[in-house]
């Protein structure tokens, strides 16, 4: 009879965990709008909920794409930069709880197309335990009509499509900040981690992920590969997060302090968590000069590719090994070199701005001649002025004192 209860009692805890595992699989959010289709400049507004699951604390992540869609708004506590809003939640008990509601979020449309409004984060139980939430998705269609919207959707090609729209992991500090066409990442870590979380979330989410390297970290420098499938098979991206573990994170710097280039404007303005930039020279310039300065003065910097520049876009590399010998860190430079029909459309537009700037100081310089004029009339007429007062107050006193005179 024991043996019995006992082996109840086994497949009795053997269906408990089945059924909790099952309910840990079942947890995710929802991201509820009032309507999935708006037009260009209008704005939707949104909630997150939160189901069959009970928190005490998290940190939420919101990823979308900000060429078509701009953030306006959201609750206390959440922060905006690109296209990543942030927001943290604490039970002020202390306390899970259940059937969590969060939002307002606003968001303004400024282009047409299809937007995938992507929710994930690190969630904890009130025992400090963390819990797994699937993420959460929005389709957002902008546009006049649906005929536009597949217009537009037959444009991308979502099946081939291999972009991620999320990268993140889960302790701060990838550079540079995750953009859908930037391949490369880099991460240092200490030597107490063994494995690293990534979430990655493809564009279209039918297409496959497939994530390695990021666990049993070794000493020194690991590559963590995520590679994306489209959902039609024919071809494949990879994602790469160069990461150094090590006991010495200040050896481990390969980040620049100085980057600029002679003969023009790197847009956008040097950021040394930003890896790719962009120029453009004149037709007769064949060599560009570069000057790379790293943090780390023992640091060593490497420049390939602009010694020989042909008309047209040329690709310029920026490497950045660290003191360490083993890290390293590459800068990209997109440099246009213009063609002859550029060079000249190019003088024209110049000559354009340099006669609208020499209009505008003429404007300003005759407005300011015109206030000195009249400046110097006032200065002019003042002591006249002065004077005729003056006159009049003493005609006035000459007239008073004689009729006093004359009533004696």
């Amino acid at each position: 009879m024991k043996k019995i209860i006992g082996l109840g009692m086994i497949i009795f805890l053997l269906l408990l965990t089945t059924l909790q595992g099952k309910c840990l699989a079942q947890s995710k959010m929802r991201i509820l709008a009032d309507k999935n289709q708006i037009k260009k400049e209008e704005e939707i507004e949104f909630h997150i909920e939160f189901e069959e699951t009970e928190i005490a604390a998290f940190t939420l992540e919101l990823y979308w794409d900000h060429t078509k869609m701009e953030y306006v708004s959201g609750p206390e506590n959440s922060n905006h930069t690109g296209n990543r809003v942030v927001y943290t939640w604490i039970n002020e008990r202390g306390q899970n709880e259940a059937n969590l509601s969060i939002g307002n979020f606003k968001f303004k449309a400024i282009e047409e197309g299809n937007v995938n409004i992507i929710s994930t984060g690190e969630f904890y139980n009130e025992n400090g335990q963390r819990v797994e939430i699937d993420n959460g998705v929005l389709e957002i269609k902008i546009g006049e009509s649906t005929q536009n919207l597949e217009q537009v959707q037959s444009q991308n090609s979502t099946a081939d499509n291999t972009n991620l729209s999320v990268l993140r992991l889960d302790s701060p500090g990838i550079s540079p900040e995750f953009d859908s066409t930037t391949y490369e990442y880099y991460f240092i870590t200490d030597t107490t981690v063994q494995n690293i979380e990534v979430t990655a979330i493809p564009e279209n989410q039918n297409a496959a992920i497939m994530i390695t390297g990021n666990r049993n970290l070794k000493l020194g420098e690991n590559v963590i590969s995520i590679k994306v499938e489209a959902e039609d098979k024919s071809k494949t991206s990879e994602y790469k997060i160069y990461v150094t573990k090590t006991d010495n994170k200040e050896l481990a710097n390969a980040n620049l302090e100085t980057l600029a280039v002679r003969q023009g404007s790197l847009i956008p303005e040097f950021d040394s968590n930003k890896t790719k930039y962009s120029m453009e020279i004149a037709n007769d310039i064949e060599q560009i000069d570069i000057l790379a300065i790293p943090q780390k003065e023992n640091a060593s910097v490497s420049i390939t590719g602009n010694d020989k520049m042909q008309i047209g876009d040329n690709k310029i590399e920026v490497v950045v090994l660290a003191e360490n010998g083993t890290t390293q860190k590459k800068y990209e430079l997109n440099v246009h070199r213009r063609n002859e029909e550029e060079e000249i459309q190019e003088q024209e537009e110049n000559e354009v701005e340099a006669e609208r700037l020499t209009a505008i100081l003429e404007t300003k310089t005759l407005n300011n001649n015109e206030h000195e004029e009249k400046e110097d009339q006032n200065i002019v007429l003042i002591p006249i002025i002065i004077v005729i007062i003056g006159g009049l107050l003493i005609t006035g006193y000459i007239i008073y004192v004689k009729k006093i005179k004359g009533r004696k």
